[in-house]
Parts: C-alpha cells; structure tokens; sequence
C-alpha cells in the first residue's frame, strides 16, 4: 500500500507531496490539474521507461520518491533473495526512489540503496497494483481469466502449476531436442546416399592412370589458352603487320607464338 509520494520536477510540477488515507481515496480535478504526472510518478517507481521531456524545463533532473507499507514475508520469496540480501533487515516500511536527468539518464533507490529499475520493477509490482482505463479488457484473455482462477485456488495450487510448468517445458525441450537429433540423422543418410552415388559414378567410368595423365595435360594446355590466343594474334601481326615493326619483324613474333606452344605442351 502507498503510505507516502513525493515528485520534484516532473512535468509541470515543481514539488508535490501526497499522503493517501486510510479506505479508497479518490484524486479528482479538471484537465491538467496532474492527475496524469501522479500516474507517471507511480509507473516510474515500478520501473517504467520515463517518457521524453517528462523533465520540467528549467530542472536539471526530476525526482520521485514513494513510501510503501512492505508486507510481511515479502522479501523473503525466493525471486528476491538477491534485493534481500543487498538491503538487509527491512520491517515495517520501505522506499523507492527515482532520479531522471535532463538528457534521460535514470538512477534507481530503494531503502536509500542504489538499485537497479529491474528491481523495483520487481519489488515495485508486489507493492503496487496499477491499472489503466483499459484495464478490464484483459479479463477477455484466456490467459489472465486462467492466473485469476489459480490465484483464488490458492499458494499450494499455484506451487503445483509452477512444477507442472516446468515440467512442460522440460520436456518441450526434451522434443526439441529429440527432433533435432532425427533431423541429424536424416542429413547423415543422404550423405551417404550421395557418397555411394558418386562412389558407383566413378567405379562406372573406371579411370585408368593413362587418362589422368591426359587430363592434366588437357587442363594446363586449357589453363594457357589465353597466352596462346595473344601469341597467335601477335604471330599473324608479324607476318602480316599493319604497321612497320623495327624491333624484330616476323621472326619475333613467330619465336614468340613457338615459345608459347612449347610451354602449353
């Protein structure tokens, strides 16, 4: 339960403080009274973004500050064992805190300890219950409708939803897992479908030493047919020049086109 909220530069407000009575307290007032910097103060203290310019011009950082009545036994749930241990002994009362600078920058508090916004995300939702205008549309979602009803079954159900779930989910993994494993097994046999495909290709064409041979030599002489393409073309310039060549005439050009054969083979 809010015992205590405290806003310094947020928004339009330059410093508030509100203390909620004891029942249901209702805040009331025209459009732009800050009835909706109230609801940013509180989102902030459960860990939420801080919106662009939610800084009053002029500050250099807002500040939000909420004193919360903490249940006991709280804190002693496993999933904030961590928070419990960096706080220490806490009875009775608890509080959080925000800073948001000017350029965005966001330092979290609670008990006058720096935190992280993680957790008062985590500690902030079992203190807080915020709802918007909207809110009642979640009780058409299956989902909630099926929290709500193991909440009202109480801690011993809900403990035995959470080994049930865990369970499903093991052996979710455990199927993933297992399809895994038969689509390795699907790609290793058609592997060797291919291997002994290529094996009975080339036992088919039995391949003898004499045609290797043969075929490096083809691939080297196909490797140099672009030098025996220019030696050509530079043999038929020579013997039949469009123009005088002094250095050498006709018989450099063919010395040129024969040195190139001998080298393709």
């Amino acid at each position: 339960m809010l015992l205590e909220l405290r806003i310094e530069n947020l928004l339009l407000i330059d410093r508030a403080e509100l203390r909620p009575g004891p029942g249901l307290n209702a805040i009331t007032g025209e459009t732009g009274a800050g009835k909706t910097v109230l609801a940013h103060a509180l989102d902030l203290l459960l860990g939420g973004k801080p919106r662009a310019g939610i800084v009053r011009p002029g500050a250099s950082e807002a500040y939000v500050e909420g004193v919360f009545d903490l249940p006991e036994g709280l804190l002693a749930r496993e999933e904030l064992t961590d928070l419990r241990e960096r706080l220490g002994e806490v009875e009775g009362e608890v509080v959080l805190a925000r800073r948001v600078s000017s350029e965005g920058r966001t330092r979290a508090y609670i008990q006058g300890r720096s935190a992280t916004v993680g957790d008062l995300r985590e500690l902030g939702g079992r203190l807080l219950s915020f709802f918007g205008q909207h809110e009642h549309r979640r009780l058409t979602v299956a989902s909630v409708q099926l929290d709500l009803l193991d909440g009202f079954c109480g801690p011993e159900h809900l403990a035995l939803r959470g080994q049930v779930g865990a369970t499903h989910a093991r052996v979710r993994a455990l199927q993933g897992e297992v399809e895994e494993i038969r689509a390795r097994a699907g790609t290793r046999e058609r592997d060797l479908d291919l291997l002994r495909f290529e094996i009975e290709e080339i036992a088919a064409l039995d391949p003898s030493e004499e045609e290797e041979s043969a075929l490096l030599t083809e691939r080297e002489r196909l490797r140099r047919v672009d030098g025996l393409r220019a030696a050509a073309a530079a043999g038929g310039n020579a013997i039949a020049p469009h123009e005088p060549d002094p250095a050498g005439g006709a018989g450099a050009g063919v010395s040129a086109l024969l040195a190139e054969a001998e080298r393709a083979g």
